[in-house]
């Protein structure tokens, strides 16, 4: 655990050289190599770094190293230090959209992996149809336990003159009975912000969620 809190360490303080210093090759958007800090919250950082496979080929792999501190500058034991990653985003012959990712903690061994398919249409100049169908599944990987698995199908008609999203989204799970249904609508009330107003049925009855999501960039 100590080695990979200095790992996090020495590749946080490398990422903030990096974030100061002028965009080099590593930066460019056709570089095969992947250097990219961030900050999560005002105490909390993570680092992707990883390879891009040439042209043609959209598989990339790498490491993600996260960081978490207290107000005071303590490092927190958040066991999600350090993860490796693969992903493989792309388009199949129809124009779908393709996607797999699968991730693995080294220090609790689990491991998670998801696979979507994503298709388009235009019902009219100004109204697009979206569908997705995705399937993720997560297990401990060392100690053999039980994971889980999740099936998720969501149809979306977005306007894009304002802005407005319809969402209907069903959720299998492994292992529970029955399937979750949401209802949302989603609103862009700027560049920067999203308004989501939803309605989740679950075992219990009928939740209602109000979410605002604001996006930031320096």
């Amino acid at each position: 655990m100590k080695a990979l809190f200095r790992a996090a360490r020495t590749a946080l303080a490398l990422s903030m050289r990096a974030a100061i210093l002028p965009a080099g090759p590593a930066a460019a958007e056709d570089s095969l190599v992947i250097w990219s800090p961030t900050k999560v919250s005002p105490y909390s950082y993570r680092l992707r770094t990883g390879a891009r496979a040439p042209a043609g080929n959209p598989v990339s792999a790498g490491v993600d190293f996260s960081l978490t501190a207290s107000s005071a500058g303590q490092i927190r034991n958040t066991r999600d230090n350090a993860r490796l990653w693969a992903e493989m985003r792309g388009q199949g012959r129809s124009g779908a959209g393709r996607s797999g990712v699968a991730g693995y903690n080294p220090v609790t061994g689990r491991g998670s992996a998801n696979a979507g398919v994503t298709h388009r249409w235009m019902a009219s100049r100004s109204v697009d149809v979206v569908l997705a169908h995705s399937l993720s599944a997560d297990t401990p990987m060392r100690r053999g336990g039980r994971g889980s698995v999740r099936v998720t199908q969501k149809a979306q008609v977005q306007a894009l003159a304002t802005g407005t999203a319809f969402v209907a989204s069903g959720t299998a799970v492994s292992g529970e009975r029955g399937i979750g249904a949401e209802m949302s609508v989603e609103q862009r009330l700027f560049r920067c912000l999203d308004l989501t107003a939803s309605v989740r049925r679950q075992e219990a009855g009928l939740t209602g969620a109000l979410k605002a999501r604001l996006r930031v960039t320096w």
